[in-house]
């Protein structure tokens, strides 16, 4: 007889240490060595399985330990991390909710024993083919039979990153509490030395969210516990009908695994694991459990109008960077729509300030990831990570506002590169602008950290109070944005075959290069919106010898103005 599979007991999510070393560890093992060797990240060889595992123990920490994720409890374990016999002790009486195969509940499945046709458990993986595109042979690109058995603790993390980031999955068949493929923050923070990688201790504890009212009752918590809240007449299940915390624990789909012996020893075709019972099917009933209301502690959220409930940002095509700061790392009342930072990043980040680890703060990056979804299929899945450097609670404003209009300037000065560009290469739009755009912001994206570094080591010291910006560093950055949109006009306007084009598109070519320069100067309207965006004292004059139009010509007046910096995909 197999005893059944503990997801608290067993030592089964792959980690890597900083030496380097893959390890296999229960979920207590998080803080084992963690002065010596500590455990730096999970290892599952799938990004989509690494961040679902860091949400998993973020909400397994929220519901043993919330209670003391408080202001004044929280700086101790950040500091002095329990051990992982401590973590065994506070994990324990949510045991009963861990367990994945068995008689009683099952972790993340329905209560019911469901009957009726399997499907393949390669189906729980988002990425794989739906069961009408192989039933009719058009899964050309996303091809099936890759993974056939998993393990227990495979299919444990198959499941779970289903049910967290559910997508659309046809008639009855719920999409996660955010919705299909939603944009999780974390923030990262830094170490005395630079070199050496944080424990992931440090990174989880610090998105816990406080929990004020006393350790949650399980069957609130963990819907599996429970009869599942069906959706079949389209009732949604509020915050108010069960635990907040339900949220990192939501089960829109109703799964059973079909758990089977191993007689063969075939390994788990995600981890080679070889387990003596396995899952190679699972069976499924439509109308899971319907969410609505729940604000994730984990994901930044917009609201479209005042008093509309506020919505998870999900993720998009391309890496995140700064062009993102604004939304992702503080909110912004914009004129149509307003953005608010994930409570695990608004939280981390009045955290940090409180400490006196100024490491800790300057070293902060923030990692954003998730599926970015096109309905029921997965077109990619999306995982960046960005320099902070965080000030403490006296410069944090004016850092504040120097780093908003730098990502402010920033667009504006994209837009006159591609106003620029339109009118050189005389286009209205196409690859080349979509190409100019994305040098842009891939040129300026080390210059960024590194201005951001120079600049929280430069505020203590400026006595600027209030939202007053950083004039200095807003004035090298305006040099930064000109070198490179100046580079990337260059490399994508052609200028030494001017003699072999007809006069007027050669003489077009140069008033576009000495328009992009001028209006980065500050002179005609463009330049004067761009340093207007910085904050920056426009030039007295333009010199006599620089008559040229404002950059912006007839070809391009329908281009739409970029939008104030928000927190979306820019």
């Amino acid at each position: 007889m197999v005893p059944p599979f503990s997801l608290l007991t067993e030592a089964w999510i792959p980690v890597l240490r900083a030496d380097g070393e893959p390890d296999m560890i229960r979920p207590a093992a998080l803080t084992d060595d963690i002065d010596g060797n500590p455990v730096v990240a999970p290892a599952w060889g799938r990004a989509d399985f690494d961040a679902a595992t860091r949400e998993f123990w973020i909400g397994l920490l929220a519901a043993a330990c919330g209670t003391r994720a408080d202001e004044d409890e929280w700086p101790a374990w950040f500091e002095a991390p329990p051990t992982p016999a401590a973590l065994d002790e506070a994990f324990a009486p949510l045991a009963h909710a861990f367990v994945l195969d068995g008689d009683g509940p099952r972790f993340g499945q329905d209560r019911e024993d469901i009957t009726g046709e399997t499907r393949p458990v390669s189906q729980l993986l988002i990425e794989a083919p739906g069961v009408n595109t192989v039933k009719n042979n058009l899964d050309h690109f996303v091809r099936r039979g890759g993974v056939e058995t998993l393990s227990r603790a495979g299919a444990a993390m198959a499941l779970f990153t289903l049910q967290t980031y559910a997508p659309s999955g046809g008639a009855g068949h719920r999409v996660s509490v955010r919705g299909g493929g939603p944009l999780t923050t974390l923030l990262i923070p830094g170490a005395e030395d630079r070199r050496a990688p944080v424990p992931l201790w440090r990174s989880l504890w610090l998105a816990v969210p406080h929990r004020a009212d006393g350790p949650p009752v399980p069957e609130r918590v963990f819907p599996w516990l429970v009869p599942t809240r069906v959706s079949d007449k389209g009732q949604p299940t509020t915050p108010d009908q069960v635990d907040p915390l339900q949220a990192f624990w939501g089960m829109p789909r109703r799964i059973r695994l079909v758990v089977e012996a191993n007689p063969e020893g075939r390994p788990c075709d995600l981890t080679g694991r070889v387990d003596p019972l396995v899952v190679r099917h699972y069976r499924t009933r439509p109308h899971g459990t319907s969410y609505a209301g729940f604000t994730h502690p984990l994901s930044p959220h917009y609201q479209t109008k005042p008093g509309e409930p506020w919505l998870p940002l999900h993720g998009q095509p391309g890496r995140i960077g700064y062009r993102h700061w604004v939304g992702l790392v503080v909110g912004d009342d914009g004129d149509k729509t307003k953005r608010q930072a994930a409570a695990s990043v608004h939280d981390g980040i009045k955290r940090l300030q409180n400490q006196d680890d100024h490491a800790a703060r300057l070293g902060t990056r923030l990692i954003a990831a998730g599926y970015d979804m096109d309905n029921m299929k997965a077109r990619d899945f999306v995982e960046s990570e960005m320099p902070l450097h965080l000030v403490g609670k006296v410069e944090f404003r004016p850092y504040d506002e120097t780093v908003r209009r730098m990502v402010r300037g920033a667009f504006e000065a994209e837009f006159i590169l591609r106003v620029s560009l339109k009118q050189a290469l005389a286009i209205e739009k196409g690859g080349l602008l979509d190409l100019g755009r994305g040098r842009f912001w891939e040129r300026t994206e080390a210059a960024f950290g590194k201005t951001l570094a120079e600049l929280a080591k430069a505020l203590p010291g400026a006595g600027l109070e209030g939202d007053t910006p950083h004039g200095p560093t807003l004035d090298r950055w305006c040099g930064h944005l000109r070198e490179a949109a100046t580079a990337v006009f260059k490399e994508l306007v052609p200028v030494e075959d001017l003699t072999d084009l007809r006069q007027s598109v050669a003489a077009e070519r140069v008033k576009a290069e000495i328009g992009l320069d001028w209006a980065m100067r500050g002179y005609g309207k463009l330049g004067q919106t761009l340093f207007k965006a910085l904050g920056l004292p426009l030039p007295e004059a333009k010199p006599k010898d620089g008559k040229t139009k404002d950059t912006k010509s007839e070809s391009t007046k329908t281009e739409s103005k970029p939008k104030k910096a928000k927190g979306g995909r820019g």
